[in-house]
């Protein structure tokens, strides 16, 4: 199913090279559309590291797993019954890491080394492990340009050299201020320490990584690193003792939304301290509602070690305290976030999940604009066109079980208006399949690529307008209709109404 899926977003997201906008000239007159697919969106990822005392086993796992994760994303798997990738390859990739120091205020604290600024969200490249290079770009990026000279192996290893940032970090954690100065101006602007990570048009996902919950101080309240303010507690515990301290999550839950003017271009992974034995406490964010009730995500400080919060898993990964607000953070983006637990020792498919889904999503309404308005046969929601799919090779059409090929006459180009009936072998009853056989045609590479005679959807015809479609397919609206605002050809929501990738689609009427 999830092969089938992708293929819907691709095409709804707009990633094609479009000819509809020609104005006619020289161009047969009876086509209307002609587009492919151009490829995936850009991805833009920024790994939020945890670099204090006590991650130095998660540094190495995260290195392990987010390995595992780059192949998945840019080299997926074959589906074992189709042979073919599961979701379309990542093709144009930028990564980078930040830690969440955030720095002191200018007050000095024993776990912190740089109390005047810390890393302040600018991209970390400096690699502090043997046999890496010794430097790299601020950050990594692969796209069609270095693809051939840049395997995916070497990516991974590079990311492993510049994300084990080690455990000198400062204890006093800011993931979130981190993540928002990481890319906001100044750090994201032409002249910042981050100039030309983040691409408009790129799927951005926001990944943390950390064995502490959120304290992103108030900018206004800079006590809160003053260690000679015994009166506000340990500093281990002041965020909880002093919450309204703290950035509410809300600012950071406009600031994220306020990156992406497409929500669905929008992913946030989390790999946090919540107990690995709470089912509602992994997941995606709209899964998590009865996380925070969990006895192991209650906030109590340790009676035993009382310069510190009871911790909320504790395995041979080492401690982590309860998340309260980064689940809270997930719970806000509900299925664009994704939580996982720190203590457990494959985050894989918490890494990939939500990245994955945005490739797969089926997007409701898919559309591309037509080069005119289209006149519906009298008293019909129909129109008199045809829609020509041609695959990147001479592979078959996709079957439809509700009208097998085998039923099917031979088809000729000259047909394509008025097809001959198929039957179902198994009832004999008249059926039109979703996709029809049409042959093939050379491409301009002299090999053969089949061509797939698209169903066109039926749509009910009452009081002059037309209802929703009743059968799956492509089908015509015209301006006032579309949401692009223009006459438009529009796929039903569903897997297998889609175009499949590499494929060039035209439309021509009579």
């Amino acid at each position: 199913m999830r092969r089938t899926l992708w293929i819907c977003a691709w095409l709804a997201a707009g990633c094609f090279r479009s000819y509809s906008d020609v104005d006619g000239t020289g161009e047969d007159p009876t086509v209307v559309l002609d587009f492919e697919p151009s490829g995936t969106p850009p991805i833009d990822i920024v790994v939020l590291v945890d670099n204090s005392g006590s991650m130095a086993e998660e540094q190495a796992v995260l290195a392990l797993r987010f390995a595992d994760a780059l192949a998945e994303l840019l080299d997926p798997p074959l589906d074992p019954y189709t042979g073919r990738p599961t979701h379309p390859p990542v093709e144009d990739l930028n990564l980078a890491v930040i830690s969440p120091d955030m720095g002191t205020a200018g007050h000095e604290l024993w776990t912190c080394s740089r109390p005047f600024g810390g890393d302040q969200g600018c991209f970390l490249h400096e690699p502090r492990l043997p046999g890496c290079a010794a430097a790299y770009p601020a950050f990594l990026s692969r796209n069609p340009s270095n693809a051939d000279s840049y395997p995916v192996s070497r990516l991974a290893a590079d990311f492993a050299c510049v994300a084990t940032l080690g455990t000198s970090g400062c204890g006093f954690e800011q993931p979130l201020a981190a993540m928002q100065a990481a890319l906001t101006p100044p750090n994201s602007g032409s002249s910042g320490c981050n100039a030309g990570f983040l691409r408009p048009d790129s799927i951005l996902v926001l990944l943390f990584v950390t064995d502490e919950d959120d304290c992103s101080v108030r900018p206004e309240h800079p006590e809160m690193f003053d260690q000679d303010r015994t009166d506000l507690g340990h500093p281990n515990l002041r965020c909880f003792l002093w919450p309204e301290f703290v950035t509410d999550v809300e600012t950071f839950v406009a600031a994220f939304r306020g990156l992406r003017s497409d929500p669905g271009r929008l992913v946030l992974n989390l790999i946090i301290g919540v107990p690995p034995d709470a089912p509602q406490c992994i997941g995606p964010g709209d899964t998590l509602d009865a996380c925070l009730s969990a006895p192991e995500m209650v906030e109590m400080i340790d009676p035993v070690v009382p310069t510190q919060l009871l911790p909320s898993c504790s395995t041979e990964m080492g401690l982590a305290f309860p998340p309260r607000r980064l689940v809270r953070l997930a719970q806000a983006f509900g299925r664009q976030a994704h939580v996982d637990s720190i203590c457990r020792r494959d985050w894989r498919d918490t890494l990939v999940a939500g990245v994955v889904d945005r490739l797969g999503e089926v997007v409701p309404d898919s559309e591309a604009c037509l080069r005119r308005a289209l006149d519906r046969e009298p008293g019909s929601c129909r129109v008199d066109c045809a829609m020509v799919e041609t695959l990147s090779d001479d592979r078959a059409c996709a079957e439809d079980p509700d009208c097998p090929a085998y039923g099917c006459p031979p088809l000729m180009e000259t047909q394509i208006h008025d097809p001959p009936a198929c039957r179902n072998p198994r009832t004999g009853v008249a059926c039109q399949p979703l996709k029809r056989d049409l042959g093939t045609t050379a491409g301009a590479d002299g090999l053969p690529r089949r061509r797939c005679l698209v169903r066109q959807a039926e749509r009910p015809w009452a009081g002059g307008s037309c209802g929703a479609p009743t059968t799956t397919g492509w089908f015509y609206r015209a301006a006032g209709e579309s949401e692009l605002g223009c006459p438009a050809a529009s796929f039903t929501v569903g897997s297998e109404t889609c175009v499949e990738p590499g494929s060039r689609v035209w439309i021509r009427c009579r």
